[in-house]
């Protein structure tokens, strides 16, 4: 079954886009060709309802093997390349089973949402959209070193198709793929210093045992100087905080959301940006410990700069995609200076945090969405009379700015409290500057929506929109899951609990060993 769930979206893509081909070249007949127009994202929306359907028995599964004390639910172990010691190993953890489920939910999400939007060459971008999910999904259970970076290669293949076919259409060919050539220079250049950070630490390994392999799990026992530990983490986290991504390696991700359609946005920030943060608490801890306990400070005193940074431009912005794209920055900044606080508690928040964040920002894209529909332009200032013109959107928009500030009642709030608890025993001095940096990125998003709420319009002269009721349901289903995880998040910490605690004993052992 896992690897019904790692490829079956991946199927369901290359169905939906012969359906599309054969459509094209007149296979089908022209009685059927209208019906037929629109097979890609049928095909894409019940391949991905079938793959939820099919995480949620999993879940069922693991919730009985967590309680035996198992800590792994399903594992796939098939040689590749024995000659170098390359495994298929792909493990289904509680980890994986919380960001899997979360992710399927989102690409559901956007699935949904873009059949509102004018694409051409459906099959291909469905397609596109449906192997982006599968090279998620396998990077979330993948063990295999050498795997991992050929997934993490394969997510940046989809995206640039995402920005640069789909994306915003210019006179000038130079401005309509920057943003998705920044971003392939950008991973291709930080994955390289990935790449030799794991083949550097397979060859230590062989010259001590004798054997090659690329199981982490194997290798996080590999024993190592403190100097060529550091070294090859600097690789690892070289990939990871560009696509966090941390300042100043954030040109891409504002430029990519600029130039994407909102489908394409709701992607990067729903499911690209998870995979750095579950990269630094799958691969780069349990690695390399006694380096993440050496690096900590950086990457603390980068995140808070990345924080007041992103929430000082945020002040300026009057697009509404680049002032969402800088929250997430200085959200997601957080995030990854907690993680570095190596507190149990704190970790347990960093889980729920992932899911909360992404489910929030998705949302606010979908309500850019809307926005740019009802008024023509991404301009804030022009989104004035909000509640006149279009009844209901208010009230959504007020709901996820909210929730993505982190009020009562929400699954963000609840991650809030988490990290900042588990992190003020760590680095108290830190964690308050951490707070400080949180609250300028509330008062910047404040300021720069509230707005849209105020101002009166010409009711004679001006159309009121409605919402769709596929809109109601898009921003409700968000909605309901926000509020049901802020009211009850133990189903989550239950279930990821096994993993965060063993990733948190590898940092606190080497605490104990200084």
């Amino acid at each position: 079954m896992l690897l019904w769930l790692v490829f079956l979206p991946v199927i369901g893509g290359f169905i939906g886009w012969l359906c599309h081909v054969c459509f094209q070249r007149g296979v089908i007949s022209v009685n059927v060709q209208a019906s037929w127009s629109k097979l890609p994202i049928i095909v894409a929306f019940i391949t991905i309802c079938l793959t939820l359907l099919m995480t949620i028995i999993l879940w069922i599964d693991a919730v009985n093997a967590l309680s035996r004390g198992e800590n792994w639910i399903k594992e796939v172990n098939l040689e590749w390349i024995p000659l170098l010691g390359i495994h298929f190993h792909l493990v289904l953890d509680g980890l994986s089973m919380v960001v899997i489920i979360s992710t399927l939910f989102i690409v559901l999400l956007t699935i949904v949402y873009s059949s509102k939007e004018n694409l051409n060459n459906l099959g291909l971008f469905y397609l596109c959209l449906l192997f982006m999910t599968s090279a998620i999904i396998m990077l979330f259970v993948i063990t295999d070193l050498f795997l991992m970076f050929l997934f993490w290669e394969a997510v940046a293949i989809p995206i640039y198709f995402l920005i640069s076919l789909w994306g915003r259409r210019d006179s000038s060919s130079q401005l309509r793929f920057n943003g998705a050539s920044k971003f392939l220079i950008y991973t291709q250049l930080s994955s390289l210093l990935m790449l030799i950070s794991i083949v550097s630490l397979a060859l230590i390994n062989w010259n001590l045992t004798g054997h090659w392999t690329f199981d982490y799990q194997i290798l996080t026992k590999t024993p190592i100087s403190s100097n060529t530990e550091f070294l090859l983490m600097l690789g690892f986290l070289a990939a990871f905080i560009v696509r966090i991504p941390f300042v100043p390696f954030h040109s891409w991700f504002i430029q990519a959301h600029i130039e994407s359609s909102t489908t394409g946005s709701m992607m990067i920030s729903g499911l690209l940006l998870n995979t750095a943060a579950f990269g630094l608490l799958r691969f780069v801890i349990p690695l390399f410990p006694n380096a993440s306990i050496i690096i900590m400070p950086v990457m603390l005193v980068f995140a808070l700069l990345t924080i007041v940074y992103a929430a000082l431009l945020a002040f300026n912005q009057t697009d509404i995609k680049k002032l969402i794209a800088y929250i997430h920055i200085a959200l997601m900044s957080f995030v990854t200076a907690i993680i570095y606080s190596g507190s149990m508690i704190a970790y347990q928040g960093v889980v729920i945090q992932m899911i909360a964040i992404n489910l929030a920002i998705v949302g606010m894209f979908i309500i850019s969405g809307l926005l740019v529909e009802c008024y023509s332009t991404r301009n804030i200032n022009q989104f004035v009379g909000l509640k006149e013109r279009v009844p209901y959107l208010s009230s959504f928009t007020l709901y996820f700015i909210l929730a993505v500030l982190g009020i009562p009642g929400t699954a963000n709030f609840v991650g809030n409290y988490m990290m900042l608890l588990g992190s003020y025993n760590t680095f108290s001095f830190y964690t308050i500057l951490l707070v400080i940096g949180l609250l300028l990125v509330s008062i910047s998003f404040i300021v720069r929506m509230q707005p849209i709420f105020y101002g009166s319009i010409d009711k004679e002269n001006t159309t009121k929109h409605k919402l769709r009721k596929k809109d109601l349901l898009l921003l409700s289903s968000i909605f309901v899951v926000l509020i049901f995880i802020g009211l009850y998040p133990q189903l989550v910490l239950d279930m990821s609990y096994s993993v965060v605690n063993q990733t948190q004993q590898y940092i606190a052992t080497e605490r104990v060993g200084e």
